[in-house]
């Protein structure tokens, strides 16, 4: 131990005792005890103490001298004769106050006990340390999902703690006074250091360095949501760090609900703050027995991000049900996917695959580099295994993400896999890269094609009023088909009115596909210059394709003009737009110039005898070089009616009305229907609230053929459940009713539900078709169990998910179309 730390200790013994070692010469130590008293007295905390009781304190300055008349912290040639910085009780303690500064970190050194906090909050970290005791026995923590109690306001006149320093209150002290005897701080202990307070009833000083807190000592960060228990605690005065036997913490922090407990038979910090733990036992049930937990083999916890469990086993009870090499529990929010803890399997069924079990190894050092492994096993497939991964580095220059997977299917002896890499470079401020690597073999299930590869990488150039955009694609299925692709674009705005968008393409292709074979070359370039005004917006557009086999249209140039107003005084609002220009198209010669005005009408709103009336209509006209003409106006309306409070009408109009030849002159532009159309359809809707609500759905096309009529039921026979009914009739001789869908949501059991999805086929004697089942139990209110039927995939599924963490289970919709539930729940 170095002298300074020794002479640390010597003036904490003081402060404990209240008592000052007979001065004899002075000697260097003795100058390093006076200037741990000269630091002392000039940090803010003694200050303020000295404040408060300045005639009971003896030998030290007054509490009025400003920062600079505090005595220097280099010990001089002649130094005054040491004080005795004994302060009186503040509500019947004694305070003691260590007045060294923390040593900086060095190898070997080791910091702070890990209390698991979230992300450091600047705002919380610099909250002065207020020292005024509390209880004897920890504070309740507030669960995550509840409302914390009201903060108790801060206290008037209470000395606060300097940064890396250690104030000491107890009721009284015992023991030795002498230099490097030991000493005790009885009743009511608390120390307070950093964002950390320890607490227990009894201290003992080993007279070097070492405070042993005993008398169930616990320690507790200053924001009061997490807490560690053990039945000894050791206090390492020089390095402020901690090790408690038997330790177990609660925290609030990283879960969504409730609260995360974790134990270990020997709880200690390293010099990276991180606690390490034997034969570890965590869970986030408040009645383990009837919920789950984890124990291992050993445990780190790196505070404010996550606990690690090694060789871990996850029980059920009194079951043990899975074994891990590693689990990693987060103590913050995680939303990256790549981080979400999937603590529990999947197992399930399908015919295609068999029975299976999925999991996620999940692991991570730090926020630059973390992933999950991915196992999955099939009884008639075999094994994939697969990694997920992302690293970045600390300068944020460069992240990369990988996303792999690998199967060998042993009923047909072959291997396929799904590799998908992702990086981005920051070159520079203005210079960065994205570049993308995937390669597919594996399709799922019932699917077979060829692998499927594919390289993309662009460079983006960016300044205040330009950015450049160099861009290269090469992608190939297979020996069926391939292309690359070069481009390049400029955008630049010249002025706050004017802009310019330049884009070059060149790109190449080839197919064969059953012994035919074709190949294309070809080369794009498009030129946008926008100019508005406070009046219009022009766009002028030169689009050119060059290619081996030609296609499209080229517009060669094109001018649109968009009037900010036009008829602002009409009795309904109108828009307009106005379109000129050249046109070619490349694969059949034909050229000629082009006239386009387009009008937006409405909408019109309006109170007819109790309903709502809205009309709203676009009328287009097109001229040709070539002397043709075309026109086509359409017309929307709609009649709303209530009736009571239980019932509502609605009736929609549509029309479109077509004139002048349809696919002249161009084959390819302003292509229209060859005959006008028009629908009208009629919703009827019987409604109570929420508790029901019918509707019947009536359509026609004005053509002599009768519609099918839609219906749709929704019911809430409680508040916990839920029925839909969907379904259309169509008339006619050998029509009717053909299937009717069905879903429900209802309680089944104590705090357990049911979904159903199901179609009834009425052509079938009323069978049930495509039934999907969902059944959902949570347990101690702890976790849920999660169970899936799927008819029609031939498959089961059964996963856990845990309440503290509900955002990283998947969620379960009932009224929307098509299967609301998916195959799988973490995958």
């Amino acid at each position: 131990m170095n002298r300074r730390g020794l002479a640390a200790i010597v003036c904490l013994l003081a402060f404990m005792s209240g008592f000052t070692p007979a001065m004899a010469a002075p000697s260097k130590r003795q100058l390093e005890n006076e200037r741990a008293l000269q630091l002392l007295n000039g940090q803010t905390c003694a200050q303020r103490e000295r404040a408060q009781y300045v005639a009971q304190v003896n030998d030290l300055p007054s509490a009025s001298a400003s920062p600079s008349s505090a005595p220097s912290a280099t010990p001089s040639g002649s130094p005054a004769p040491a004080a005795t910085p004994t302060f009186p009780a503040i509500n019947g303690s004694t305070t003691t106050l260590y007045a060294t500064p923390r040593p900086p970190v060095v190898p070997g050194a080791v910091s702070p006990p890990p209390i698991p906090t979230p992300t450091p909050n600047p705002a919380s970290a610099n909250a002065p340390v207020f020292l005024q005791r509390g209880g004897e026995t920890p504070p309740p923590i507030t669960p995550a999902g509840q409302v914390p109690p009201p903060p108790t306001p801060e206290p008037t006149g209470a000395p606060t703690l300097a940064p890396n320093y250690i104030a000491i209150l107890a009721d009284k002290v015992t023991g030795s006074t002498k230099q490097g005897q030991p000493g005790d701080a009885i009743g009511n202990v608390h120390i307070y250091y950093g964002q950390e307070e320890i607490v227990g009833d009894k201290a003992h000083f080993d007279g070097q360095r070492t405070v042993t807190i005993t008398g169930r000592p616990y320690i507790i960060d200053h924001s009061r949501d997490s807490v560690l228990q053990a039945d000894e605690i050791v206090f390492d005065t020089i390095d402020q760090t901690a090790k408690l036997v038997n330790g177990n913490g609660t925290s609030s922090q990283g879960v969504d609900r409730g609260l995360v407990h974790f134990r270990a038979k020997d709880l200690h910090s390293d010099a990276d703050g991180v606690s390490h733990g034997l034969a570890p036992y965590v869970t986030t049930c408040e009645h383990p027995r009837g919920g789950y937990h984890i124990t291992g083999r050993n445990m780190d916890v790196y505070p404010g991000d996550k606990i690690v469990i090694y060789k871990a086993i996850l029980w059920l009870g009194a079951a043990a049900v899975f074994f891990l090499p590693k689990v990693v529990i987060p103590l913050r929010t995680v939303e990256d996917e790549r981080q979400k803890p999937h603590y529990f399997p999947n197992v399930g069924y399908d015919q295609y695959e068999g029975y299976w079990v999925k999991t996620r190894l999940t692991f991570g050092k730090d926020q630059y580099y973390y992933g999950y492994y991915r196992v999955d096993y099939f009884t008639k497939v075999g094994l994939g295994i697969g990694y997920v991964g992302f690293y970045q580095k600390r300068n944020g220059r460069r992240s990369l993400s990988v996303d792999s997977y690998g199967i060998h299917d042993r009923r047909s002896a072959t291997s396929t896999y799904n590799v998908n890499v992702q990086e981005i470079e920051n070159f520079s401020k203005s210079l960065r890269g994205n570049f993308g690597f995937s390669y597919n073999s594996n399709y799922g299930p019932y699917t077979n094609l060829p692998a499927n590869e594919s390289f993309n990488g662009t460079v983006v150039h960016q300044s205040a009023h330009t950015s450049q955009n160099y861009t290269f694609s090469r992608s190939q299925v297979g020996s069926q088909s391939s292309s690359n692709s070069l481009a390049f674009t400029d955008n630049r705005q010249l002025n706050q009115r004017l802009s310019q968008a330049v884009s070059f393409n060149l790109s190449n292709s080839q197919s064969s596909f059953n012994g035919f074979s074709s190949s294309n070359s070809t080369a794009h370039f498009n030129a946008l210059t926008h100019y508005s005004t406070s009046a219009d917006d022009y766009l002028l557009t030169i689009d050119k394709t060059f290619a081996q086999q030609p296609y499209g249209i080229n517009k060669l140039p094109e001018l649109q003009i968009r009037p900010y107003k036009f008829l602002s005084h009409f009795i309904f609002p109108v828009n307009a737009q106005f379109t000129a220009g050249e046109y070619s198209e490349p694969s059949n010669g034909f050229s000629s110039q082009r006239l386009d005005m387009s009008f937006g009408l409405g909408p019109e709103l309006l109170r007819v005898f109790g309903s709502d009336f809205q009309a709203s209509g676009n009328v287009r006209q097109d001229a040709y070089g070539t002397g043709d003409l075309k026109a086509q106006i359409q017309q929307n309306m709609s009649l709303t009616t209530p009736l009571g409070k239980h019932f509502v009408n609605s009736i929609t109009y549509n029309e479109a009305n077509y004139n002048g030849p349809a696919f002249v002159p161009f084959q390819f532009l302003d292509q229209q229907p060859t005959s006008n159309q028009k629908n009208a359809q009629d919703l009827v809707r019987v409604f109570n609230g929420d508790t029901y609500n019918f509707s019947l759905g009536f359509s026609t096309n004005f053509n002599a053929v009768a519609q099918a009529v839609s219906y749709q039921f929704a019911a809430r026979p409680s508040q916990r459940s839920i029925l839909l009914l969907g379904g259309s009739f169509n008339p006619g001789v050998g029509q009717g009713f053909y299937s009717t869908n069905v879903q429900l949501a209802m309680p089944f059991g104590h705090d357990a539900s049911l979904q159903l999805i199901t179609d009834v086929d009425w052509k079938n004697k009323g069978r049930l078709e495509n039934k999907v089942l969902y059944y959902t139990k949570t347990i101690g209110d702890c976790y849920q169990l999660q169970a899936l039927y799927n008819q029609s995939q031939k498959l089961v599924t059964v996963s856990i998910n845990i309440l503290a963490f509900p955002n990283k289970g998947a969620a379960f919709a009932v009224g929307q179309t098509g299967p609301i539930v998916p195959t799988t729940f973490n995958f």
